[in-house]
């Protein structure tokens, strides 16, 4: 039992790391991390995504997610789970997600300007605790993960700028299967037709919303419109 709740708090950080704005230092940190999981990828048919990642440079990697999350140019993947619930960021997933971790000792610095229910801080999150408080741990995962995990891993899947997040959402795909058996957790029923998300987006798959093409850190040209 503890041998496989340290195995996942090394890919919940491992998740973690992938959806969060790192630095170079933070990137050969998660580099290194992919050759450890890369041992042991849960399933053979992740030996590829994990080759794959396992060649990535910070360069590549930064390119590839400003241009899957941050590049205005596209439709991006939403990274809130009350976007995948409600069609908007800061609803009710978020609420669920301070309440559950108000029954812990923890509290979000006050610098950090994630959302609680952004999934790159629920994995910081759990993988923090994820040996010490089990049953925090599977709420999370049962009320604010669960419902909307699939989805997310779906949009990674189909996203046209995707490229090393293909490989992540497979193993996230394979992870979060594994997880909902450890757990007990039913996987939620797929609804027919398009989703919450989808509705909230108005578009078709990643559609141009802007005329060309910006990104995050470049934001100020949008003063030039």
């Amino acid at each position: 039992m503890q041998d496989i709740d340290l195995s996942r708090k090394y890919f919940y950080e491992f998740f973690s790391k992938a959806f969060n704005f790192i630095d170079e230092n933070e990137f050969k940190i998660w580099h290194e991390q992919v050759l450890v999981l890369a041992q042991s990828p849960l399933d053979d048919s992740l030996r590829s995504d994990f080759e794959k990642l396992s060649s990535c440079d910070f360069v590549s990697f930064k390119e590839e997610q400003n241009a899957v999350f941050f590049d205005f140019s596209y439709v991006n993947v939403p990274i809130s789970a009350s976007f995948y619930d409600e069609g908007r960021d800061d609803g009710k997933m978020k609420l669920q997600a301070c309440e559950i971790i108000r029954k812990t000792k923890f509290r979000k610095k006050e610098d950090c300007r994630q959302s609680e229910d952004e999934f790159g801080f629920l994995f910081a999150f759990i993988a923090s605790i994820i040996e010490h408080d089990l049953k925090v741990t599977q709420q999370l995962f049962r009320f604010v993960i669960n419902p909307v995990i699939d989805e997310f891993i779906e949009k990674l899947q189909i996203h046209k700028n995707s490229n090393f997040y293909i490989c992540i959402a497979n193993i996230m795909k394979v992870f979060f299967t594994n997880e909902r058996a450890y757990l007990e957790v039913q996987a939620p029923i797929k609804k027919e037709g398009k989703s919450i998300a989808d509705e909230a987006l108005q578009r078709l798959p990643y559609e141009p919303r802007l005329p060309t093409k910006f990104s995050k850190t470049n934001i100020e040209e949008l003063s030039k419109l």
